[in-house]
């Protein structure tokens, strides 16, 4: 097999005398014919780029538009393609593909559910959407290559040689069976190929071939029938041609194009279209994966993947690939999940790159990629893949450093929608369109990236392959008698070039040195940086530490005065306390023995008569009189004997006045709209002076009331700690709170509206003040609503003669 090589090399050699005798005719008639023979051949056989500008003009004068771009397809045995499909049902590596043949390799189209849950995700009244299989590529691939408009059927004016060779199918039939059988077709293609007269225009450098495989799998490493694949790209006919695959190997004749998507549009509205649905749609989930775990290889991350995506529970949705039910199948479940997502985790299986990458940009999913060898559609794909993906590191994800969550949750709502417009453009550069539409609905897919970007490099090598056929004819004759001059320019090359290496050696160790110097003062250039850095952020701890030491000090400055006030307190109470103390201990001293007692009697006696002498300042202030008859009043003096009769009636309520204000438990029993407003605020005036007096004869005799007053004037209030009925909201005075241990409700000793039970309860709650003071001082009540009586009762006995020595 003979390779192309554009760079052949001649050796002159120099020519003895004898020779130039012979030779010397020769150089004559070149010198003399040598102009117009060249003239002739120019005339006769153009150059490259008067061809050029031959082929851009038609028999009308207009511009050829195909000029650069035709492409040559061979017209391949059928047993190198169609008859690999034809029999796809005989070979079981093929079996299971079959189905997808339809349509050109399009596949079945997808039709509408009957719940028209299929419209809602796809647009399929367009009927462009159908089940592709990921491995059509070269049967699509050849089917757009037939409705390709510069098309020619004369070789020499081609830039490029398209071979539709079915490979994918070729290496998937004889998957397991020995490296002979699997080879075998593939080596007769290459004789086929170098037999052609196209080969031997550039040997095949502008031969290019499309498979829908990965590019390891036409790279055996060895001729092991256990190893993965065939030797067809390690023949040496096949190392000259490019090969374009969904995925490659990083070698320098492979090129990666798209994987076939579920949509095949054939005019751009339909694209349009498809492109405002993903940019509209509501998305519920932060991220999502589609794909199996793989537990036999240990280097995946697909089990931790699935394991931080089940426990984002609503936040990340998983649709597993490996179970029965077959959801990664139908493309209508695996769109919507990718519509639904606002990133799409695109974790490696059994090869860097997936299928999913590109229904996932189709669906508007911004890619989550692990490994950087999942970005090598360069041609299609921006050349900053942060513009339009998101990268995590695989080793981080294994050992379980971060978490997946947690890294896109940071990425802000302008990032997302940056990378979310960079996707909606990338949508018409990955998908494979159905042939036929021109013009402006033309799409610019997959196929029209990738072709052009092909017949590029075809053009680039092929001007390569020209330049060096001219060098190699651009070689120096010396004539024998210059030979000796051109010995002596080269001797004195030599010399200048020794002469230069030795200054280059001599320079060496300076320049050495230098570049040291430059490198240590570079490093200590970083160090002092580092050091800045340290010292910048110690200096914020030192000014954080300080702040926070101000506020401790103002606290303990704080606390130290609250001490200060308690510790003062203290001292009063300690004083005050021992104050009494000593006082305690002289009256114990004086208690002692009969004078003690005596002594004591005398204070008794001295306290009641300081009671009766307040007791009657407040009689004084407040008289209570009983109305003897209509014209005159007659104050109540005490009940014969001094005492009451058991079974006496007492004095009729009414009769008794206080500061001549009669008070009545009528209005307190039944209110109605006839009762006299008048003789209500009277009422409630004198229970105000009733209550005024009880709370000033309460601490004279020493008596803490059970029942405290608010005093108010005919506004005054009672309050009870345990009351005997539940209050309404509305009954519920403002200032009602919680005492040191019970709550307490407030009575009106007035009527509040139309309601009088919250009222009569408050007269019998005063009336049991007065009673416990009358318990005080050894008598019993006059009855429950005898309140006027009862504390003229109370006043007549502490103003007795008998209440001194009782």
């Amino acid at each position: 097999m003979k390779k192309f090589n554009s760079r052949k090399r001649k050796v002159v050699r120099k020519q003895s005398p004898n020779l130039l005798i012979y030779i010397l005719p020769t150089l004559v008639f070149c010198v003399l014919f040598v102009p117009h023979i060249n003239q002739t051949v120019t005339y006769l056989f153009p150059s490259d780029q008067e061809t050029l500008n031959l082929a851009l003009k038609t028999k009308q004068g207009e511009t050829d538009t195909c000029t650069g771009r035709y492409v040559y397809i061979h017209n391949l045995p059928s047993r190198f393609n169609d008859d690999l499909i034809e029999s796809c049902e005989s070979y079981a590596g093929l079996r299971n593909k079959c189905k997808y043949l339809v349509n050109s390799g399009f596949g079945p189209p997808i039709l509408e559910d009957d719940h028209n849950h299929t419209t809602r995700v796809l647009t399929t009244e367009t009927g462009s959407w159908h089940s592709t299989n990921q491995f059509m590529l070269e049967v699509i691939f050849r089917e757009k290559m037939r409705h390709y408009e510069c098309l020619t059927n004369d070789s020499s004016l081609s830039s490029a040689v398209f071979v539709p060779f079915y490979a994918g199918f070729d290496v998937r039939r004889f998957w397991v069976y020995n490296v002979k059988l699997r080879d075998e077709l593939g080596e007769d293609l290459a004789q086929w190929l170098r037999e052609r007269p196209e080969w031997k225009k550039m040997y095949g450098q502008d031969h290019f071939f499309v498979t829908g495989r990965v590019g390891r799998d036409f790279r055996r490493v060895s001729d092991l029938d256990s190893d993965w694949g065939n030797n067809l790209m390690r023949l040496p006919e096949f190392e000259n041609m490019t090969m374009l695959s969904i995925e490659t190997n990083s070698c320098s004749n492979e090129f990666a194009v798209p994987y076939p998507t579920y949509f095949h549009p054939k005019t751009r509205t339909e694209v349009e279209t498809w492109q405002m649905q993903v940019r509209t749609v509501q998305r519920r989930y932060l991220f999502s994966f589609v794909g199996a775990p793989r537990p036999e290889m240990e280097e995946s991350i697909r089990g931790e993947v699935i394991k931080q995506c089940l426990a984002s529970q609503e936040r990340c949705k998983f649709l597993n690939c490996d179970t029965p039910s077959k959801d990664c199948g139908n493309p209508v479940k695996v769109m919507e999940v990718f519509q639904d997502s606002i990133f799409c985790l695109q974790p490696s299986g059994d090869t860097p790159t997936r299928r999913s990458t590109f229904d996932s940009v189709l669906a508007g999913c911004i890619p989550v990629f692990f490994s950087l060898d999942s970005v090598q559609y360069k041609w299609h794909f921006p050349v900053d893949h942060t513009k339009y993906s998101v990268y995590i590191s695989e080793e981080d994800v294994r050992d379980g450093k971060v978490s997946i969550e947690k890294i896109l949750s940071m990425i802000s709502e302008e990032e997302i929608l940056s990378m979310r417009n960079e996707v909606e453009k990338i949508i018409p550069k990955i998908i494979y369109a159905k042939p036929g539409a021109l013009g402006p609905e033309k799409i610019e897919d997959a196929f029209e990236i990738a072709l052009p970007r092909q017949l590029l490099m075809e053009r680039e090598t092929e001007e390569s392959s020209s330049r060096g056929d001219r060098e190699e004819e651009d070689v120096k004759v010396i004539e024998w008698e210059e030979f000796d001059n051109e010995l002596t320019r080269l001797w004195s090359l030599s010399s200048a070039l020794k002469l230069a290496t030795e200054k280059k050696l001599t320079l060496q160790p300076k320049l050495e040195s230098l570049i040291q110097v430059s490198a240590e003062s570079l490093k200590r250039t970083n160090e002092l940086e580092e050091m800045r850095q340290r010292l910048e952020a110690k200096k914020l701890m030192v000014d954080k530490t300080s702040v926070t030491c101000k506020v401790t000090e103002q606290d303990v400055k704080k606390k130290e005065d609250d001490l200060s006030a308690e510790v003062r307190s203290l001292l009063v109470g300690g004083t005050t306390l021992s104050i009494a103390k000593t006082k305690l201990q002289e009256s114990n001293c004086q208690l002692e023995g009969e004078s003690g007692y005596s002594h004591l009697k005398t204070v008794t006696n001295k306290l009641r008569k300081r009671q009766q002498y307040m007791v009657s300042q407040v009689s004084f202030i407040y008289p209570l009189k009983i109305e003897a008859g209509p014209s005159q009043d007659q104050e109540l003096e005490s009940f014969p004997g001094g005492s009451r009769l058991v079974g006496t009636k007492p004095v009729s309520q009414g009769s008794v006045r206080i500061l001549g204000l009669p008070f009545s438990m009528a209005p307190f029993t039944k209110m109605s709209f006839f009762t006299d407003k008048k003789e209500v605020q009277k009422s409630a005036t004198a229970l105000g002076y009733v209550a005024h007096a009880v709370s000033l004869l309460a601490p004279y005799l020493g008596v803490p009331i059970r029942y405290p007053l608010r005093l108010g004037g005919s506004k005054t209030y009672i309050r009870d700690y345990a009351p005997y009925i539940e209050p309404s909201a509305s009954d519920m005075s403002p200032v009602s709170t919680l005492s040191e241990n019970a709550k307490f409700v407030e009575f009106p000793l007035f009527l509040d509206g139309q309601d009088t039970t919250r009222a009569a309860y408050a007269v019998f709650l005063l009336n049991k003040n007065i009673e416990q003071l009358l318990n005080f001082v050894g008598e019993s009540s006059l009855g429950p609503r005898q309140v006027l009586a009862n504390l003229k009762e109370l006043i007549r006995i502490i103003q007795s003669p008998d209440f001194i020595y009782s």
